[in-house]
């Protein structure tokens, strides 16, 4: 992919870790709100099914007060690197990317669990309107449209697995693999990119939720398709059960930014961090 000053496109997705878990009033020094240089729209954000941007990111933008890794890097792509972002952007905690794994979205008193899911296999959801593939498809076409299709999507960021662990659905770990490898064809296909790179990382194993054939389903995936980078947050420390705190939060989006200058998508000094792995 070739570095130039055009605006940098971003489509981020996933679960509880990039929908946001760690409080705005803990976030870490140097990150602050609002974000400005970078135009938003996401699940949260007013207008989002017309494909409306917001023209920077501020507390009310975010999921209950709470970011996710993915803030840290549109941070240094916007006030480190100074380039001028575009993210499209849907998330939602508890979800899986089988249709027997978690489900989000709260479900009603004699329900045990939610009904939303990533999978791709969406006639097997209760309803259509359950499939966070279609509405993540919807809000990146709705954005499209709305900048008469100039956009050209540079990068994905991902998170996601917890939902798929064993624990809760054994036929969702097995196939976490085959399913991962499905999703993310449709969010590149989405984009109109077959090659987009997709950045993500591990589950900590610190948590209650990790999964080690959910693990490697991810790195055996990484192994096959160059354009997917996995960053190994494995020993990384939780605010809860299964959550990144702020200084991994901040550690995980600091990495891809520097995995993004890696790769090609921007031309800019990488970040001094701690010794870390990348698949």
């Amino acid at each position: 992919m070739k570095i130039n000053s055009e605006p940098l496109t971003i489509i981020s997705a996933g679960q509880s870790n990039i929908d946001g878990r760690v409080p705005v009033k803990d976030m870490p020094n140097p990150i602050k709100l609002p974000i400005s240089g970078c135009h938003y729209c996401s699940n949260y954000t007013p207008n989002h099914e017309e494909g409306v941007f917001q023209d920077k990111i501020e507390q009310s933008d975010l999921s209950a007060d709470r970011f996710g890794f993915d803030l840290v890097t549109y941070y240094y792509l916007t006030q480190v690197a100074k380039r001028e972002l575009y993210v499209m952007k849907c998330s939602e905690g508890g979800t899986s990317i089988a249709p027997t794994g978690e489900g989000g979205s709260n479900p009603r008193p004699d329900e045990k669990i939610g009904h939303d899911h990533w999978t791709t296999e969406i006639d097997k959801l209760k309803s259509p309107d359950h499939s966070l593939l279609l509405q993540f498809k919807q809000i990146i076409e709705s954005c499209m449209n709305a900048t008469d299709n100039q956009l050209t999507v540079n990068a994905m960021l991902w998170h996601q697995g917890e939902g798929d662990r064993a624990d809760f659905s054994q036929e969702a770990a097995d196939n976490y693999y085959d399913n991962l490898k499905a999703v993310f064809k449709a969010c590149r296909k989405f984009a109109n990119q077959p090659d987009l790179p997709i950045f993500t990382g591990t589950i900590s194993h610190h948590s209650t939720q990790y999964d080690p054939k959910v693990e490697a389903g991810l790195l055996k995936l990484a192994k096959e398709d160059s354009n997917l980078h996995v960053i190994d947050l494995h020993e990384e420390n939780l605010l809860d059960n299964f959550h990144f705190n702020a200084q991994s939060t901040l550690f995980f989006g600091q990495a891809i930014y520097n995995e993004m200058i890696g790769q090609g998508i921007l031309d800019a000094p990488t970040l001094a961090l701690k010794n870390y792995r990348t698949y």
